[in-house]
């Protein structure tokens, strides 16, 4: 099992390294991004372990960063499409003063704190019960993704497809957590990673159509277009015949 304990300790160094690299404001866009994903793969091996607690505070960490990270890739798409001059303008205004109250809040230092007190050797389990969840890990995965897909409404809903999105993340990542053991599978982590960005390009577009209307920006037309045209094409994603034995996992 020394592959996955080596992923994950890559994983944690990588969080420490992009938390500490957030001392004050402006924030690197692609520092907050990376240091969410690195939670969200630290939460996935606790997952994999079976450790809620940890799930539950790493969780925290990811959530306290998730307004900001919505504000960067939506100042970045105004930006690369050339959009309204004011538009950009008040998006970057909310993007600093939501990174005053990250800041005001603590959540950085708490992000840094709750890394501190993450331990990897304790969320370890023995090799022989770890061998156990892995022989079960494939089954499990496509039952919960099988219910999950099984359980959407004919036109699938905005909540549903977001529980989806999540669920996909973490199928995903704890997928690359074992896949250089007999149980992974590189077929499987790059159709979970497609059906991840179908989602999360959904998912950002609807975000993009509720920040433009709050905030009554001369592109809420064109944002509402557009999150139409990607709710079409997750959903017949979310349809297509043969996705969840692309996603089956387990060594092929």
């Amino acid at each position: 099992m020394e592959a996955i304990e080596k992923r994950a300790a890559l994983y944690y160094d990588h969080a420490v390294g992009f938390a500490r690299a957030l001392k004050k404001p402006p924030f690197p866009p692609e520092t907050v991004h990376w240091l969410r994903t690195h939670l969200r793969r630290l939460q996935a091996y606790a997952e994999l372990m079976q450790r809620p607690q940890a799930v539950s505070s790493l969780t925290k960490g990811v959530t306290w960063l998730s307004r900001l990270r919505t504000l960067n890739v939506f100042h970045r798409y105004l930006r690369r499409r050339r959009r309204d001059a004011e538009d950009v303008r008040r998006v970057a205004w909310a993007l600093r003063a939501e990174e005053a109250k990250v800041v005001h809040a603590g959540h950085v230092e708490a992000i840094r704190t709750l890394l501190e007190k993450t331990s990897l050797a304790r969320m370890r389990r023995p090799d022989d019960v770890l061998a156990m969840r892995l022989e079960s890990l494939g089954r499990e995965h496509a039952d919960r993704l099988n219910a999950a897909l099984g359980g959407l409404s004919a036109e699938a809903k905005r909540k549903e497809l977001h529980r989806l999105r999540l669920l996909v993340k973490s199928l995903r990542y704890q997928e690359e957590i074992i896949l250089e053991t007999p149980w992974g599978s590189r077929p499987s982590v790059a159709a979970l990673k497609r059906l991840q960005r179908t989602l999360g390009d959904y998912c950002d577009r609807d975000q993009f159509r509720r920040l433009a209307r709050k905030m009554k920006l001369a592109c809420r037309g064109e944002m509402q277009k557009e999150y139409r045209r990607y709710r079409k094409l997750v959903r017949a994603a979310v349809r297509k015949p043969g996705l969840l034995e692309a996603c089956a996992t387990g060594p092929r």
